[in-house]
């Protein structure tokens, strides 16, 4: 558990700043009546690197800290933010790419692409 140092705000801040040592940490919750803390990283290679790092080391105390992988979150809620959020990062990295998806379309082409005008078939016009 994560034992509040000096209240929640501080044990927060206590916990970004030593998590943070291992990549860019997208979100951090506290509960700090279970005295637990979910730590989540923008890349998964920073999450299993912190596990190692991390595990049974100490914060600004003396408790050694117990950590594993969480189960996804069984809240219906939390789980269609965390859809929305990957959609909406798909979309951000198709946008810097360049691809929009095209209504219909089985492939997603660059936005200056221009469909050939289709050929004119033998005896037509000629």
């Amino acid at each position: 558990g994560v034992k509040m140092i000096r209240g929640p705000d501080a044990t927060h801040k206590s916990l970004l700043r030593h998590f943070s040592e291992w990549g860019h940490v997208d979100q951090l919750r506290l509960i700090p009546n279970k005295a637990i803390a979910f730590v989540t990283y923008t890349h998964r290679a920073c999450a299993e690197f912190a596990l190692e790092a991390m595990h049974c080391q100490t914060l600004d105390n003396d408790d050694l800290l117990n950590i594993r992988w969480a189960y996804d979150d069984p809240n219906p809620r939390a789980q269609q933010l965390a859809k929305e959020a990957l959609e909406e990062q798909f979309r951000g990295h198709m946008a810097e790419a360049g691809l929009t998806k095209i209504d219909g379309a089985e492939y997603d082409y660059p936005i200056d692409y221009e469909a050939p005008s289709t050929k004119r078939q033998k005896g037509e016009d000629g």
